[in-house]
């Protein structure tokens, strides 16, 4: 089957399949869209070279505002996981325990839960100004999350 690449639109068609094929489309064999998409799935991106055909490269570096994103994604993702673990939705739900009397063992959780975020989210927040200021290099996802304060008191 005949496979094109089209550098307007960053896709592939197959002739005969496809109807509407963008006139700047080139050949594109299927070993070499299989290598692409290949190279695609190990973290690489599909961008036309000056010429049109399809080539992968590294992608760009992330943003600062972008690493901040994949880090409090990941820093959210373990507060609502420790959380599911001792039986509550998310970490909100179990925060908002605290102020409730009428069960003492889900007051003191979420006690625990309130003043256990708080301090994950200052450890995590004093690090990265560490980073900012060149006094500590960038970690890894997973390190920050091992350095990360423990629940006590649940």
């Amino acid at each position: 089957m005949e496979i094109k690449y089209s550098a307007k639109t960053g896709g592939f068609y197959y002739v005969g399949v496809n109807l509407d094929i963008p006139d700047d489309a080139v050949d594109v064999t299927p070993a070499e869209k299989e290598r692409l998409l290949q190279l695609e799935l190990s973290g690489k991106i599909i961008r036309p070279n000056k010429d049109g055909y399809p080539e992968a490269v590294d992608p760009p570096p992330m943003t600062i505002e972008q690493e901040k994103l994949v880090y409090s994604r990941a820093v959210q993702e373990r507060l609502d996981s420790v959380a599911v673990e001792h039986g509550y939705d998310d970490i909100k739900t179990a925060v908002s325990y605290a102020d409730e009397p009428a069960v003492p063992k889900f007051q003191r959780d979420g006690k625990a839960f309130r003043a256990w975020r708080s301090l994950v989210w200052a450890y995590v927040y004093e690090q990265l100004d560490l980073v900012l200021s060149g006094k500590r290099q960038k970690p890894g996802v997973d390190q920050l999350l091992a350095e990360l304060p423990l629940l006590s008191g649940v």
